[in-house]
């Protein structure tokens, strides 16, 4: 879990993904409470996997992705079509995948004013 979304302290994922890169270990987080409110760079973070939901920054419920690095292996979830490149068969949410990048579009204009404002709120930032 990248951050906390009861208490919103940051992991340091980036030298978890170090070390797991080190040791050649697959290695996912969870970046739905960072996702669209603070930076997020799976190659800063050395993440082979990072999934994020649209909700969590003002995009459709229900709506979700997942970043996988080219090399990185994953098994499909179902089996059946070419979708989703092959990791996933079954319709793609076409409107809800419209949504979602453009909450992100939103959510990356407005984050330095976000911050500003939570840096605000908190000390020591």
């Amino acid at each position: 879990m990248h951050a906390n979304n009861e208490v919103g302290s940051i992991q340091p994922i980036e030298e978890i993904g170090r070390i797991a890169r080190e040791r050649n270990i697959p290695f996912h987080t969870d970046a739905v409470a960072t996702a669209g409110v603070i930076p997020v760079d799976v190659q800063t973070l050395n993440a082979d996997f990072l999934s994020m939901a649209a909700n969590a920054f003002y995009g459709p419920f229900g709506v979700g992705a997942l970043y996988v690095r080219k090399k990185a292996k994953i098994d499909p979830l179902l089996d059946g079509g070419i979708q989703e490149h092959g990791f996933r068969a079954g319709t793609e949410n076409v409107p809800g995948i419209i949504g979602m990048g453009k909450a992100a579009e939103i959510a990356s204009i407005e984050m330095d004013a976000v911050l500003r404002t939570l840096c605000h709120l908190e000390t020591g930032c």
